[in-house]
């Protein structure tokens, strides 16, 4: 592609919905005039944290790059390089990228005391750690700031000008009743009462509740630095009480969230309604410290199944599934499925020496930069690495295959390949050959995947009393 089929990008970004960018766009003002508008693509990265987000977390950052890769690119216009990068890894990363797509970064901003892009890569280098150690900076001070003047707070209000917080009138006298039950209770039976009570109050979740009762900011105090006293703040409860509710009730608070925790862990299934065939929800108990699936349809009565029961239903009906499998038919379409990932595996070898082999005559012939020790380049390690998986892959295949054709005891090995898997993943072998589950008022019932390669699996199965067809 020649440079005036490439792009100049506009890359603009913002860290917050609530700034603009009209700081950057009055920036790149002079550039754009003298470009074509047909070679010309605006990309306003809004609300995106570089301190916070990957570059998998950042769509437009993705598709930046992969324009870069495929040479779409001529040159790239931004603020400063903190609008493309806090991270330094990441910032080494796309000068990299840019450098070897020969893809020029112009620098827009004036008098703010950024210097403009250079290819020198160590003074680069130097430079983006200024800018990622100014991020994590910028991201301490943030976080310092909503520690003390967070932008709201439940159960008070915020005079904007004085930026002070003082009592709720409308839930002042809730929270307080919080705080004096939270001193009071003595058993981890009291506050799941009490979480339930409040939930309803306070319409939030029991994790925010429990972070209300661990939050200093309610006894006027910010202690991530030692104590300091929030003069603006009107506090609930004293520093005395806050710290006496700390020790004292921590012990019930980590069970508390330990429990909830380990319960919602049982969500690993997706039953269904074997009546209106809708997905059940997962419902949690912490005072009887039990789960379950529901479904509350109210054009049928209810419906409800423990993950227990469900766990040693599905495994008992896998069992089933192992040692039913038709060793004939499944053979031959493993063969099948054999012969054509051995092909795909075989292409992929070969698609791996020859890109290798490219990128080795670029490096030795072309890039200076790494003329010298061209061997550790990341493309060439990176190729290297996939070259040796596929290779290892491929010398398998080719032991195994003679095998596998003429080994009819492969089933057997199959079969217990399965049940092994059985024993350690349950969870992962049921989304691979069970496709439904559905829950009726006295038994449940399944769907399973590859039913053409079982045989005898007609009939009903009976577990712990209740039917599973």
């Amino acid at each position: 592609m020649n440079n005036s089929q490439k792009k100049h990008v506009f890359f603009r970004r913002v860290s917050t919905a609530g700034q603009d960018i009209i700081t950057q766009e009055a920036a790149d003002l002079p550039y754009r005039e003298k470009i074509d508008q047909n070679q010309i693509l605006l990309i306003n990265e809004i609300a995106i944290s570089a301190n916070k987000k990957s570059i998998q977390e950042r769509p437009d950052m993705k598709k930046l790059m992969s324009m870069v890769k495929e040479n779409k690119i001529q040159t790239i216009y931004a603020f400063d390089r903190s609008r493309l990068f806090r991270d330094f890894y990441d910032s080494m990363q796309f000068f990299d990228l840019c450098k070897k797509h020969n893809v020029q970064i112009i620098y827009t901003s004036t008098g703010n005391g950024s210097l403009p892009a250079t290819d020198d890569v160590f003074l680069e280098g130097f430079l983006y750690i200024f800018s990622d150690l100014e991020g994590k900076n910028i991201a301490r001070r943030s976080k310092e700031a909503r520690l003390r003047y967070p932008a709201r707070k439940f159960g008070y209000t915020k005079d904007k000008e004085t930026k002070s917080f003082r009592f709720d009138s409308a839930k002042s006298e809730s929270v307080k009743g919080f705080f004096q039950e939270l001193s009071s209770f003595d058993s981890l039976e009291e506050l799941y009462t009490l979480t339930q009570k409040y939930r309803k109050q306070f319409n939030k979740k029991d994790e925010d509740l429990i972070s209300i009762a661990f939050d200093p900011f309610y006894a006027g105090y910010d202690l991530s630095k030692g104590e300091n006293k929030l003069q603006h703040v009107q506090p609930y409860i004293s520093l005395d009480e806050f710290k006496l509710l700390q020790t004292s009730k921590a012990p019930y608070f980590k069970t508390f969230v330990e429990r909830k925790l380990q319960l919602r862990q049982l969500d690993i299934y997706s039953p269904k309604c074997g009546i209106c065939e809708k997905e059940m929800a997962f419902r949690i108990n912490e005072v009887s410290n039990s789960a379950c699936y529901i479904c509350s349809n109210r054009v049928h009565s209810r419906i409800s199944v423990s993950p227990c029961h469900i766990k040693s239903f599905t495994e008992f009906v896998l069992k089933n599934v192992i040692s039913n499998l038709n060793s004939e038919k499944l053979l031959a379409q493993s063969l099948k499925s054999y012969r054509s990932f051995k092909a795909e595996l075989t292409q992929r070898l070969k698609d791996a020496e020859s890109k290798m082999n490219k990128i080795m005559e670029a490096l030795i012939l072309e890039d200076v930069t790494y003329s010298a020790n061209w061997k550790q380049h990341p493309d060439y390690v990176q190729n290297l690495k996939l070259k040796n998986e596929y290779d290892l892959y491929v010398q398998k295949l080719n032991e195994n295959e003679l095998a596998f054709l003429t080994n009819k005891e492969l089933i057997k090995t199959i079969q217990e390949s399965l049940l092994d898997s059985l024993e350690r993943n349950p969870e992962m072998l049921s989304g691979m050959l069970i496709e439904n589950l559905w829950v009726y008022e006295e038994k449940l019932d399944v769907d399973i995947f590859f039913i053409e390669y079982l045989e005898g699996m007609d009939q009903e199965l009976i577990l712990e009393g209740i039917e599973a067809v």
